[in-house]
């Protein structure tokens, strides 16, 4: 999950509630989806399912079109289940693909919307859609739906929320696997339980190495020209899960109204000491060749002694993904050594 984009208060919900032009579209599409839903609940009966918002989520018959905020396709896609449509950035600022989507194959679904703060409801309306499902990043909240726009989208397809608040994780994987489940996966499928197996294996790995390198100190941060970013392992579920394994992450005084990060200044980057940094790794260029322009970073140990390693925050949410995530990770942390003493 993309730590950065954990920061609401950075953005504006710009998306306005729904138009005529909308319901026009709602009222074209009901006969069809009538149909459709009698048809699939006369064979398989009703569906139901309660979300992270704690609300219960019924279809008279299981979704078979959903529509899934990236991260949460990608979740669901490693586990099975093929989303129609998906909403939420998949390319990075200079147009490269973001690490969000996964393995999703973009050609073949359909974006409803690319930005924070929009949503285009009657794209969304033309799909179909059985259900939508989005991660919830903000208490009761579920990320990038504009709160302008919910009850236009529920008056197409309820919603569905899965946490990542105060969860591991392995435990939100875990949360996506019992709803992919109950929309009919098979999760004894070979490619699902190759993926669970290494990622068990690889997070073992892991913490017997972190057993090896008792107290060292690991810091996450990212950065830009406007500063740097001191990540709090306890607001976000892979540095939760990280650890968890047994990796000693240091704690910045992040503000309780925005947990994720403490910001500072790029001259107070010697703020926390640490033998390790990991930095986030769609900031390559700034821990990497821009390094001369922020010397009170450049000058810190760990990064004079080579123990600046990446790690991406965008790392879909499922055992296939982390699996290698954390293999990778455990690689680059066998030659690193305690050095602040």
């Amino acid at each position: 999950m993309s730590v950065l984009s954990a920061r609401p208060s950075r953005r504006s919900l710009l998306l306005g509630a729904a138009s005529t032009g909308v319901l026009a579209v709602l009222s074209a599409c009901s006969d069809a989806a009538d149909q459709a839903a009698s048809g699939s609940a006369a064979s398989s009966g009703p569906w139901e399912f309660t979300d992270d918002r704690g609300l219960k989520v019924t279809r008279p018959a299981p979704p078979a079109k959903v529509v899934a905020q990236v991260s949460a396709a990608a979740a669901l896609w490693d586990l099975g289940v093929r989303p129609v449509g998906i909403f939420g950035e998949t390319k990075n600022a200079d147009g490269t693909p973001n690490q969000l989507a996964g393995s999703v194959d973009l050609a073949t679904v359909t974006s409803v919307a690319e930005k924070w703060g929009e949503f285009g409801v009657e794209k969304f309306a033309a799909l179909q859609p059985d259900l939508l499902v989005a991660p919830i990043q903000v208490p009761n909240e579920l990320w990038y739906v504009p709160k302008e726009s919910v009850t236009a989208i529920e008056a197409v397809a309820p919603t569905l929320g899965v946490t990542y608040l105060n969860r591991s994780v392995d435990k939100v994987i875990d949360r996506y696997a019992e709803l992919a489940q109950a929309l009919g996966a098979d999760l004894q499928a070979q490619s699902v339980v190759a993926a669970k197996t290494e990622f068990t294996a690889a997070s073992k790995a892991l913490t017997e190495l972190a057993a090896t390198k008792k107290g060292l100190k690991v810091l996450f941060v990212s950065g830009g020209p406007d500063g740097l970013y001191f990540g709090n392992p306890a607001a976000f579920s892979d540095l939760t899960l990280l650890k968890n394994l047994g990796l000693g992450l240091l704690t910045p005084k992040a503000d309780p109204k925005e947990p994720q990060w403490e910001p500072v200044s790029w001259e107070l980057a010697d703020r926390y000491p640490a033998d390790v940094i990991l930095y986030d790794s769609r900031s390559t260029q700034v821990f990497s060749k821009d390094l001369a322009k922020y010397p009170t970073f450049a000058r810190l140990p760990a990064v004079k002694a080579g123990q600046l390693l990446a790690w991406n925050p965008e790392t879909p949410t499922s055992w296939a993904a982390f699996g290698v995530a954390l293999r990778k990770l455990a690689t680059d942390l066998g030659p690193v050594r305690p050095i602040t003493g």
